[in-house]
């Protein structure tokens, strides 16, 4: 019988022990064993005023066993507010170009126009330092609506997934439903071909799934967030809502003095290499949301996972797209679904 492969997505098992992120001490850590942790952690965290290493042990046992589950729970979660909740503004789950900014549908057509003369052409997209672009993309009543709709959601009851352990206040959009009428779309039609047009030198890097939250910067909630990179080939950054003072995002390093900010303004997305380092400034006031788009391909994953930087080791998941990596499922033709 003849035999052929279809793909099942995965995640790296580093993910499970690695890039762990303590609040409280502003650091990621590394968890194998508690041995391991305490000989490579107990005089950094001690000079860090920490006095006893149990407290912390067990957060970071509490998030490894939250990332175990993620593909459960998520299900779960989805299956609820699928039957559950009633949204309020239902036709925003279905991409429409009103939604979309003016400019945003010129430079899709500029791109298809394989056109790369911005001054000429008027390309209305802005650069920011190396691989960082901005581009208006929302209509501000779509991210209006898109806000209310949130706020919506977090007053209810449904179970929330939050997108990582750094933003406590965010809701993860496949759960909410909007990922096949509305962010599928945006990512296979405008997105996929605006990226490989800023980032020309990655040949042949196509998009296969992503992840996307939102994030909300707020007094009394999340102010700030630490130096990281994302677990992405190519983020996009979209303001909803920008009524604060500070909470900008800077690009550089901690104590560099070579990087660079980035102020958001609501309607606006900034499109960078995930492995950019980067970070969010102190909120002073005000509130900030914004929505994120983690964009995968399992093409150049599969080779390196750019979160521990080596071949990646995959376990298979059941449901959704893991963490973007894909390993082959051999069974015969006549049995694929």
């Amino acid at each position: 019988m003849a035999e052929s492969y279809i793909m099942n997505y995965a995640r790296c098992r580093c993910f499970l022990e690695s890039n762990v992120y303590l609040k409280s001490f502003g650091l990621h850590v590394s968890f194998k064993s508690e041995k391991q942790f305490e000989d490579c952690y107990r005089k950094k965290l001690s000079e860090m005023g920490c006095t006893d290493l149990r407290p912390v042990i067990h957060e970071i046992k509490e998030e490894l066993e939250r990332r175990r589950r993620i593909p459960y729970d998520s299900v779960e979660r989805t299956i609820y507010i699928k039957t559950n909740y009633k949204p309020l503004h239902p036709d925003i789950f279905e991409l429409k170009d009103e939604f979309l900014h003016p400019d945003v549908l010129d430079l899709l057509h500029y791109v298809k126009e394989k056109s790369i003369d911005k001054a000429a052409l008027g390309i209305p997209y802005r650069t920011h330092g190396v691989d960082v672009f901005s581009f208006p993309i929302f209509s501000l009543e779509f991210c209006n609506r898109l806000v209310s709709e949130i706020d919506h959601f977090n007053e209810t009851s449904m179970p929330k997934g939050r997108p990582n352990s750094m933003n406590n206040y965010g809701v993860l959009l496949d759960e909410l439903g909007l990922n096949e009428g509305l962010l599928t779309p945006l990512r296979k039609k405008y997105l996929e071909p605006i990226s490989q047009f800023l980032f020309p030198e990655e040949k042949g890097m196509e998009f296969d799934s992503h992840k996307v939250f939102t994030v909300n910067y707020e007094e009394n909630k999340d102010t700030e967030l630490a130096f990281h990179f994302d677990n992405s080939e190519v983020t996009l950054n979209v303001c909803l809502l920008e009524n604060c003072e500070g909470g900008e995002l800077f690009f550089g390093a901690p104590g560099s003095d070579k990087g660079f900010g980035y102020i958001h303004e609501a309607g606006m997305a900034v499109i960078h290499r995930g492995s950019a380092l980067h970070c969010v400034l102190p909120l002073l006031s005000g509130r900030r949301v914004n929505l994120v788009m983690w964009m995968r391909s399992s093409s150049v994953r599969n080779l390196t996972c750019p979160m521990c930087g080596k071949t990646p080791d995959l376990e298979p998941v059941e449901n959704g797209w893991g963490d973007g990596f894909t390993i082959p499922n051999k069974q015969p033709a006549n049995e694929r679904t």
